[in-house]
């Protein structure tokens, strides 16, 4: 029996490279990625695809952001403000709340509520996510809260991954 050099100098098989280029090119044409959907799409194995996000992580070719309940895969580019972005633009309901303030420039609770027809409470939840995560603010005025983007620059932000993520 012959002993195999598995070594970090080997060259990667073609198989090894193949699998790792389309998952680099899945995380890339969608960044904020969850490993199920990654898996569902790419069609690889669990244990295939683990050690392919491993490398890759190692290589500096992706960012992993970890959380107590999920983990998301980004291309290495993404700073931390845009993958809160993202993160909230991948939540159907999230988005609906961010459209609306960026097409009003400000909006309030029963506003949103009415508009997305959602019980104020889902409405609240997400607005909640979007103050935490810096990127929207609140303002009060009388008994009203007027919601609208932190800033321009998240602003920006937010019309790209709009952008991006309507072209899919």
């Amino acid at each position: 029996m012959r002993v195999q050099d598995i070594s970090k100098s080997r060259p990667l098989l073609a198989v090894e490279a193949g699998n790792r280029y389309i998952v680099l090119n899945t995380i890339k044409s969608m960044p904020g990625i969850r490993y199920m959907e990654l898996k569902r799409l790419t069609g690889l194995s669990y244990g295939t695809l683990t050690y392919h996000l491993a490398m890759l992580e190692r290589e500096g070719s992706i960012r992993v952001m970890r959380t107590s309940r999920k983990s998301r895969y980004y291309p290495s580019g993404v700073d931390d403000l845009e993958a809160d972005v993202i993160d909230c633009i991948r939540s159907r309901t999230c988005k609906d709340v961010l459209a609306v303030i960026l097409e009003h420039g400000i909006a309030t609770l029963d506003m949103l509520s009415k508009l997305l027809n959602k019980a104020k409470t889902t409405v609240k939840y997400h607005v909640d996510r979007l103050k935490y995560k810096g990127i929207v603010e609140g303002k009060r005025i009388g008994r009203y809260i007027f919601y609208r983007v932190k800033s321009d620059t998240i602003l920006s932000k937010i019309r790209a991954s709009l952008l991006v993520s309507t072209s899919r």
